[in-house]
């Protein structure tokens, strides 16, 4: 059988070429020449003609993946100049995309530049279907990381980025043009030096990584994964401006059909693009051999593997995006077994099986509809799962986005049957009348998955099951990905840099509390730092700090264990949740100790906190001496990257921004509405988004609330220091392109911070 013979793409030099059909590629016959390396280090200059020849990837036992005409042009192109190529989800640029090409590119030079596609990192990604275009919008070309794109592909993109920039043109000047490329023999430190010292960034970002540079002193890099602490993408990126090795962003990368899911999980590889014998992969290392004999060793012929370098987190998230569409491996489990591990609390699904499975089939067995709507839920991006009765059936929804959806339903006489099985998966006993709270572990594919179920008693014997999915794996947010200003962001590191206080995250269940303060946590997760928390329950496990769970039954509850975490020795404190006087009190006594203390409340904004705490009997001069900072928090849905439009915003809106205090003259960029297309499942919307209303307590808020000062005095009091209220934050968000008024407008009655 043939190897897999893998290759490494690197530039190494521009040259002029005589190409035998020029018109394919414009007049400009320059062409990127690579060098392809092969395993055993033999290199030479390669620049054919004729496509790549060799065995065709298999989608399935005997059958073989035809290439279009369309992709026969691209592989050829791809061989030629030397770049990748991709056929790309989307039909626009993300919005990543567009905001870095507007923070260091400029206009175009010619009429058929490349279009930016996406980002890796500070690198823009560009796609042209003529690689000799030499337009990169004033980008350096060590800046740019290209690819082949159809011609169809491009001219819709460029239509639609033409739309964006006639309400905002680019800047004609380019603050990258003229900066000097990474140093030819650049050590893994001088990369990060150059890239503080060149690239735009603001003061509170060069601390930042300034930083990451003391922590990543004298290290060794040979992959990008050996750096050390930086933001998603990055390490990929600085891989290669110090050494060229292709790479790219695996949420540019189309879904794939080709291999199994488990296949690419276990070897955290994704394939980018596939064709004549010919495999695009995206890796997080680029030695793919065990890759490379495992799917030689189920009988599939050997391709060609060119490894296009990725960050690992976001290949996983690239498989989940396009679980079950991929071929059937046959020794996973088998159809219809519900599979359990040692653990007899973790439920195991094969996303092969259930993808294609139909739960209204009265032949399916309860097993399987029971896992199908698991999946589905989970697929979906669905936080939790409803299982209830509906008049005359049994209905099953999941909140997607903050929506409830329905996604199953089936006859109420089978509601007792998936009932039972809930509760025997989480170890619940079956009793109707009960208040019950357990968990079961949830297993798809390499995702591990934390299913926190409730049961509540309901009318004529009938119960209402709840389920609360929690991801481990994508639990923890650096506080980058958080969506706060830079103001909000200098607020957040100022206040964790304190040796004592008090932290408060207020907001409704599921409006993303928890998941702020493990991102304020996990900010500060250092060796010198004695970080403890006392949650119930302990919803996602962070390395180096140290977690405690609730129990009652043994005598700890968030009173008594912060009572007992003191005796530990801590720097910081997180309370799950401050839901007594008790816990406030303790919590409270603990921040002017010499602690920070960070803990949630359930209160309307930040300052309606205040009363909430001193109405649970808190002490107002207590509070007022421990009180650092506080926080409202809501979360709106987010537009889609992938179809949201540009439309001009409305005189009348403006004019409502500018009341609000917002904008002082006309605005010049576009809003965004909402589309609909396959990524968002038509709605127009994907995800979601913190909207947070930022108060730090400073000596004149401090003095109110030890004095009982009403609260509308106390608004004025932080509208003067910058604080804005959540229906303000909101249209910020709007303005930014990131949600619509539509739907901030549930939040009008917080009104203006005033």
């Amino acid at each position: 059988m043939n190897s897999l013979k893998i290759s490494y793409l690197r530039a190494v030099e521009f040259k002029e070429i005589k190409m035998n059909n020029p018109e394919e590629y414009g007049s400009n016959s320059r062409f990127l020449v690579t060098e392809l390396t092969d395993f055993d280090g033999n290199s030479s200059e390669k620049l054919q003609d004729d496509p790549l020849k060799g065995s065709e990837i298999h989608q399935g036992a005997g059958e073989s993946k035809q290439s279009s005409s369309v992709e026969l042009d691209m592989d050829q192109i791809a061989i030629k100049s030397g770049l990748p190529p991709v056929h790309l989800p989307r039909e626009s640029c993300s919005a990543d995309a567009e905001n870095l090409l507007r923070t260091i590119g400029r206009m175009p030079s010619g009429d058929e530049p490349w279009v930016p596609i996406g980002t890796v990192g500070p690198l823009l990604i560009l796609g042209h279907f003529n690689p000799a275009s030499d337009d990169t919008w004033g980008i350096p070309d060590y800046l740019c990381v290209k690819v082949v794109i159809s011609k169809l592909s491009y001219m819709t993109i460029f239509e639609d980025l033409q739309s964006r920039l006639d309400f905002k043109p680019l800047s004609a000047i380019s603050p990258l043009e003229d900066i000097l490329p990474p140093p030819a023999s650049a050590e893994p430190i001088s990369i990060l030096n150059w890239f503080i010292n060149n690239y735009p960034l603001t003061d509170s970002e060069k601390d930042k990584w300034n930083a990451l540079v003391i922590e990543n002193e004298g290290i060794e890099v040979m992959s990008p994964t050996d750096y050390k602490g930086l933001p998603r993408h990055y390490g990929v990126a600085f891989f290669y401006l110090l050494n060229g090795k292709p790479c790219f962003n695996p949420d540019d990368a189309p879904n794939q059909t080709a291999f199994s899911d488990q296949l690419l999980e276990k070897h955290v590889v994704y394939p980018m693009y596939e064709g004549d014998g010919v495999l695009y992969l995206l890796c997080e290392n680029e030695k793919v051999y065990g890759f490379e004999d495992e799917w030689l060793s189920d009988g599939h012929e050997g391709v060609e593997i060119i490894p296009i370098l990725a960050d690992g987190d976001s290949i996983r998230s690239a498989i989940a995006r396009s679980r079950g569409r991929g071929v059937q491996k046959q020794d996973i489990i088998e159809s219809g077994e519900l599979y359990y591990s040692e653990d007899q609390n973790l439920l195991e699904i094969d996303p092969v099986d259930i993808a294609d499975l139909n739960p209204s089939n009265p032949n399916t067995a309860p097993e399987d509809v029971l896992k199908w709507i698991l999946f589905r839920a989970i697929s979906s991006r669905g936080s939790d799962l409803h299982v209830e009765k509906y008049f005359n059936t049994a209905r099953f929804r999941a909140r997607i986005d903050g929506s409830l959806k329905v996604i199953h339903s089936c006859s109420e006489e089978q509601l007792p049957r998936f009932i039972a099985l809930f509760k025997n998966y989480s170890n619940m006993g079956h009793q109707h009348q009960d208040l019950q709270d357990a968990r079961f572990g949830l297993k798809i594919g390499q995702k591990r998955i934390d299913v926190r179920v409730s049961a509540v008693p309901c009318r004529k014997e009938n119960q209402k099951l709840t389920m609360r999915f929690l991801d481990k794996q994508d639990g923890i947010k650096e506080l980058s990905e958080l969506n706060m200003s830079e103001r909000q962001l200098g607020i957040v590191n100022s206040t964790m840099k304190r040796d004592q206080g008090l932290v408060l995250v207020t907001g409704p269940t599921g409006s993303g509390k928890t998941t702020t303060l493990y991102a304020f946590i996990n900010s500060i997760n250092e060796d010198h730092m004695n970080i403890h928390t006392i949650e119930d329950p302990i919803e996602y496990e962070i390395e180096g700090i140290n977690q405690t769970q609730t129990d009652e039954f043994h005598g700890i509850n968030f009173a008594t264990g912060l009572r007992a975490l003191l005796r530990a020795d801590p720097d910081v404190i997180l309370v799950g949740e401050s839901r007594d006087e008790e816990t406030a009190t303790a919590a409270i006594n603990s921040a002017l100790t010499g602690h920070l203390v960070l803990t949630t409340l359930h209160a309307n904004d930040s300052l309606r906190a205040v009363s909430r705490l001193i109405s649970m009997g808190v002490e107002p001069y207590l509070l007022a001496d421990a009180l650092a900072l506080s926080q409202a928090q809501r979360l709106v849905k987010r537009l889609c990257g992938y179809c949201k439009r540009p439309v001009p915003a409305s005189r009348k809106l403006q004019e409502f921004f500018y009341k609000n205090g917002l904008i002082k003259s006309p605005m010049e960029d576009p809003v965004f509405a909402s589309s609909g297309c396959d990524e968002c499942n038509g709605t127009g919307y994907l995800g979601r988004v913190a909207l947070m209303e930022m108060c730090p307590v400073n000596a004149n808020i401090a003095e109110m609330i030890a004095s009982g000062t009403p609260m509308a005095e106390m608004r004025k009091e932080a509208a003067k220091d910058g604080v804005l209220s959540l229906y303000q934050e909101g249209m910020l968000q709007v303005m930014a392109g990131n949600t619509t008024m539509e739907e901030i407008s549930r939040l009008a009655h917080f009104g203006i911070m005033s």
